[in-house]
């Protein structure tokens, strides 16, 4: 699947604020800090050749000035460090959420979408990519019990 730029940002921009106040001790990170880690994690992403650790380099300075910046107004005494300690976890969490949505692939079980009304051709849904197979397999449904992404569905049964 090619890489696309647009569909990266969307998303980030979509659950980025939401992952970063999940993660465990989102709460130290102001909340007006937020915009500027998802901007950063954007601008990052645009960064021609850059390495994984360089991008992440870039977010992590981007959070810096920012508290740096919050500070110098002395109308708040951020603790920088333990920011980006929880800041670091949550990007990681945001960039990888984004990879996994990037990576999904729609499954419709025909049979499900013929009764919802919706046609389906060649295998897949009317207006589906050519080519993409968009049926449900058993593969795709695992043991047919929900998981907490690691593969395994024992705290779910």
């Amino acid at each position: 699947m090619k890489f696309d730029f647009h569909k990266f940002l969307a998303v980030v921009a979509q659950v980025g604020p939401i992952i970063l106040a999940a993660t465990p001790g989102g709460e130290k990170i102001p909340t007006d800090l937020i915009p500027k880690i998802v901007g950063a994690i954007g601008e990052a992403q645009a960064i021609k050749g850059a390495s994984g650790a360089e991008k992440k380099a870039h977010v992590m300075n981007v959070l810096r000035t920012g508290v740096e910046v919050a500070n110098a107004t002395g109308k708040v005494k951020l603790d920088a460090d333990e920011i980006q300690s929880v800041a670091s976890t949550g990007i990681d969490n945001v960039v990888a959420t984004v990879k996994i949505v990037q990576g999904a692939k729609v499954a419709v079980d025909p049979a499900v979408a013929h009764a919802a009304g919706v046609g389906v051709e060649h295998g897949g849904i009317a207006g589906s990519v050519p080519g993409v197979d968009a049926t449900t397999k058993a593969s795709d449904l695992g043991d047919g019990h929900a998981t907490h992404g690691h593969g395994s569905g024992d705290n779910l049964k």
